[in-house]
């Protein structure tokens, strides 16, 4: 249920954060299905993205889609959010190492990526980790407003 909730409202964000703040720009690797990157991040995590998708959007644009994973959980344990497409130079900016390759995004990665073909939804120009951050915000401030 908590995965649900985060990919819809990393869908609603991608269309309505399009272009946050963009990362500094960093050297783009080669990203291709299947391969396993720790992230950069201010605080020590343990959450990874993993390739699911690289194809061109928007003209001049590359779109990487993601399933980020061990995701660690504000509330407590560890959370998967199973598709999120990021502009490749965000995710450049975002990505420390590779750490395996021949991983299989979350079991949910297609169909969170087929809601977004269909929706035609942006990418996120942000790092992962202030993806991740507003996420979690979004549920916080979700949870509050349903309170009398």
């Amino acid at each position: 249920m908590l995965g649900r909730c985060l990919f819809l409202l990393l869908a609603m964000a991608a269309v309505a954060w399009p272009a946050y703040a963009q990362p500094a720009a960093a050297p783009s690797p080669d990203f291709a299905p299947g391969q396993e990157w720790s992230i950069r991040s201010t605080a020590p995590t343990t959450a990874k993205v993993i390739i699911g998708r690289v194809e061109p959007w928007g003209g001049d644009r590359i779109a990487v889609s993601v399933s980020i994973v061990d995701v660690p959980n504000p509330q407590g344990g560890v959370t998967v959010i199973s598709h999120v497409p990021f502009d490749k130079t965000a995710l450049a900016g975002s990505v420390d190492k590779l750490v395996a390759t021949g991983v299989s995004p979350d079991p949910g990665f297609e169909g969170g990526y087929k809601q977004w073909r269909d929706a035609k939804g942006g990418i996120f120009t942000i790092s992962v980790e202030k993806a991740i951050e507003i996420v979690f915000q979004t549920i916080h401030q979700q949870q509050h407003a349903d309170e009398p």
